[in-house]
C-alpha cells in the first residue's frame, strides 16, 4: 500500500470509530456551539447526526440557498450540513452527501429524510474528494466542513470541486489554516494526518491552490482558533 492509500485507510478507520461511538449528542452539540453553529441548527438537527459531529465550523452560515436546487456536501461526515441544506432548500432540492467513510454514511442514511420538506432528497454517496463520482457541471453549490485539510492531494480535491460545479456555482467551506509552525509533538505524531492537523496549509498557500483549481473571488474570513491551527470560512466562485 502506498503512502496516500495508507493515510486514507487510517482516516477511514478513525472516522468509522467516531461513527460507532460518538461522544453523545449533548457533548457534540456543545462543540458545534463553540464552533459557531447557530442555535436554530443545533436544536433541529437529528441527535444521532450531532453525536458524530466532526467539523470545524458552520460552512453555510452566510450562504443563500434560495436558488440552489442541487448541492454537494464534500466529506459530509455524519451529514449535519447536508441535512440542514436539504431542510432549507425546499421540496425540489437535492443534496448529494459524499464521504469515503461508509460508517458515517450509515449514520446519515436513517436520519436523512427526518425534518426535511417532502420531496427534498439527500443521497449518501461513498467517494473520494480527489475523484468525486459525479458528472461535471451538476451542482449549484459545493460545500465542505473540515474536509479539504484531510485530502492527501489538495490540488486534485479542489479541481474536482470546481469540475462538478456549474458555471456560476459557488464553493463554501469551513476549513483549517496554519498561522505558525506546529509544535514538535504534533509534527512527530504518526496520526497527525488523520486528526486534521498534519495536512493543514498556510492561508496564502491554500488560496493559491484554490485559485489554481480555477476558482475566482476567493475569500478567506471569520478566523477562529481551533486547537493548534485556525478555522476559517472559504468562499469562491466558478465564473459564468
Amino acid at each position: 500500500m502506498d503512502w496516500s492509500a495508507e493515510i486514507k485507510a487510517r482516516i477511514r478507520r478513525r472516522y468509522a470509530r467516531l461513527a460507532r461511538a460518538g461522544d453523545g449528542a449533548l457533548a457534540r452539540a456543545h462543540r458545534m456551539r463553540e464552533d459557531g453553529y447557530p442555535e436554530a441548527v443545533i436544536e433541529r438537527v437529528p441527535p444521532e447526526l450531532a453525536a458524530a459531529y466532526s467539523g470545524c465550523g458552520f460552512p453555510l452560515a452566510d450562504v443563500s440557498l434560495a436558488n440552489v436546487r442541487f448541492a454537494v456536501d464534500l466529506g459530509c461526515g455524519s451529514g449535519i450540513d447536508a441535512w440542514w441544506a436539504a431542510a432549507q432548500m425546499g421540496a425540489e432540492g437535492a443534496v448529494v452527501a459524499v464521504d469515503m467513510t461508509t460508517g458515517m454514511l450509515r449514520v446519515l442514511g436513517p436520519a436523512s429524510a427526518r425534518g426535511v420538506p417532502a420531496g427534498s432528497s439527500i443521497f449518501p454517496v461513498a467517494g473520494d474528494l480527489e475523484r468525486i463520482p459525479l458528472a461535471s457541471g451538476l451542482a449549484d453549490l459545493a460545500f465542505a466542513n473540515a474536509s479539504f485539510n484531510l485530502a492527501v492531494d489538495k490540488d486534485a480535491a479542489f479541481k474536482e470541486a470546481f469540475r462538478i460545479l456549474r458555471a456560476g456555482g459557488q464553493l463554501a467551506a469551513r476549513d483549517l489554516v496554519l498561522e505558525e509552525p506546529l509544535p514538535r509533538e504534533v509534527l512527530e505524531d504518526p496520526l497527525a494526518d488523520v486528526t486534521s492537523l498534519g495536512g493543514v496549509m498556510a492561508e496564502d498557500e491554500l488560496r493559491r491552490v484554490i485559485e489554481g483549481a480555477g476558482f475566482s473571488g476567493v475569500c478567506v474570513s471569520d478566523h477562529r482558533p481551533f486547537s493548534y491551527v485556525v478555522s476559517v470560512q472559504l468562499t469562491a466562485t466558478k465564473a459564468a
